[in-house]
C-alpha cells in the first residue's frame, strides 16, 4: 500500500497553483501545471475519509486548468461536503463557481452569500472578492462601494496586495469615502512595495498631488517608471510625459518616444495622440507626417481631438499615403499590430 505524499511534495502542489483562484473573478491567468496522480490519490483518500481540507484541495485541483464539466462536478461536490463544515476557503471558492457559473447555475445571490459566511471568518480572499463585487454591482447587487471598502480594508490589513491597492485607490479619489490622500499613500505603499503596478503608478501620481506634504517629483519619478517597467500602459504614458518635461528626470524626447510607443501598444489612446504629435514635429523622432496622420486616423472615431488633428493633416498627406493609411486601419486587428504594419509603411 502506497505511503502518504510528502508534505514538501503536498507544499509544492499547493504553491504552483497559489494564483489561480485569483483569476476566478475574470482575471488573465496562466493554467497551472496539471496535478500527478499521486497527489490527487492523497487528496481523494482524506477527502473520502470526511477531512474537509482534503476535499477543497482536491475540489481546487479539479477545477483549476480546464473546464471539464465532469470535474467540475466532482468539485462542486467536495465543496459542499466542505461546507457544510464551515470550511471558509471551500465556501470562497465554492462561491467563485455560482458566480461564474461554473459546473454550476449562475447564482450572484448565492456566490454573495458563501462569500460573506468565508470573510466574517476571515478569509481575506473571500473579502475581497466580496468587495469587488460590492463595488462594481451586478445586475442583482447594487454597488456599495462604501461596504466594498470596508471589506477591501479587513482583507488589506492581512497583507493581502490586491486589497491594499484598491483601499488606497479609494482613499485616494474618493470612491465610497471621503479623499484622503495621506491614508491613500499609507495603503498604496504598502501594495506598491510588494510590486502591484496599479499601486506603484497612483503611488507616483500622489506625489504630485498638491494636498500631499511629501510632494516630490522624483518620487514620483522612480514609482512611475517602476510601474512601467512592470508593463501597466497607463504608468507607461505617464512616464513618457515625465520625460517630455523633465519632471523629476532629465528631459528626454527619445526616452518619451520609447515609453510612449510602450504605451501605445497596449491601446493606450493618449499615448497614440502623444506620439502622433512627436512624429508630427520630429520630437525625438524624425519628422514623419504620414505616419502622425496615420496615428489619430486610428483615434479619429473616439476622439474629438484626432479628429481635428486629422483635418488639420490632411491636406498635408498625399492621396496615396492616404490611400495607404486607410489599408493599415483595415488590416491592423489590434493597435500593436496597427503600429507594428506603420513601421514597414512608413518608417
Amino acid at each position: 500500500m502506497a505511503g502518504p505524499v510528502s508534505s514538501k511534495k503536498k507544499a509544492m502542489a499547493t504553491n504552483a497553483r497559489a494564483d489561480y483562484v485569483l483569476g476566478l473573478l475574470g482575471g488573465v491567468v496562466t493554467p497551472p501545471p496539471q496535478p500527478s496522480k499521486d497527489t490527487i490519490d492523497y487528496y481523494a483518500r482524506s477527502a473520502a475519509e470526511g477531512n474537509p481540507d482534503a476535499q477543497y484541495q482536491l475540489a481546487r485541483l479539479l477545477v483549476q486548468g480546464q473546464g471539464l464539466s465532469t470535474n467540475n462536478r466532482a468539485a462542486l461536490k467536495w465543496l459542499k461536503k466542505a461546507v457544510e463544515k464551515d470550511h471558509a476557503a471551500s465556501q470562497h471558492l465554492l462561491g467563485q463557481m455560482y458566480l461564474r457559473g461554473q459546473g454550476v447555475t449562475k447564482d450572484v445571490s448565492r456566490a454573495l452569500e458563501l462569500f460573506r459566511q468565508a470573510a466574517i471568518t476571515g478569509n481575506a480572499q473571500a473579502q475581497y472578492d466580496l468587495g469587488c463585487v460590492l463595488l462594481n454591482g451586478t445586475e442583482d447587487t447594487p454597488v456599495d462601494a462604501y461596504q466594498a471598502l470596508r471589506w477591501f480594508r479587513l482583507a488589506g490589513a492581512q497583507g493581502h496586495i490586491e486589497s491594499q491597492y484598491q483601499v488606497g485607490f479609494q482613499l485616494a479619489h474618493g470612491v465610497g469615502t471621503d479623499i484622503n490622500v495621506q491614508q491613500a499613500a499609507t495603503w498604496l505603499r504598502k501594495a506598491a512595495i510588494n510590486g502591484e503596478a496599479r499601486a506603484q503608478y497612483e503611488f507616483a501620481l500622489l506625489y504630485q498631488h498638491p494636498d500631499y506634504p511629501k510632494r516630490n517629483e522624483e518620487e514620483a519619478f522612480r514609482w512611475m517608471k517602476l510601474a512601467a517597467i512592470a508593463g501597466y500602459a497607463p504608468a507607461q504614458y505617464h512616464l513618457a510625459l515625465f520625460y517630455q518635461a523633465g519632471e523629476g528626470t532629465i528631459a528626454s524626447y527619445e526616452e518619451a518616444v520609447r515609453w510612449a510607443k510602450r504605451s501605445a501598444q497596449q491601446g493606450e489612446t493618449k499615448a497614440m495622440l502623444l506620439l502622433a504629435n512627436f512624429y508630427r514635429f520630429g520630437a525625438g523622432v524624425e519628422k514623419n507626417l504620414s505616419v502622425a496622420y496615420a496615428l489619430v486616423a486610428r483615434l479619429a472615431n473616439d476622439s474629438p481631438l484626432a479628429r481635428a488633428l486629422l483635418d488639420e493633416l490632411e491636406s498635408s498627406i498625399s492621396a496615396t499615403h492616404r490611400t495607404k493609411v486607410q489599408k493599415l486601419l483595415t488590416q491592423s486587428k489590434t493597435d500593436s499590430e496597427f503600429l507594428e504594419n506603420l513601421q514597414s509603411a512608413f518608417i
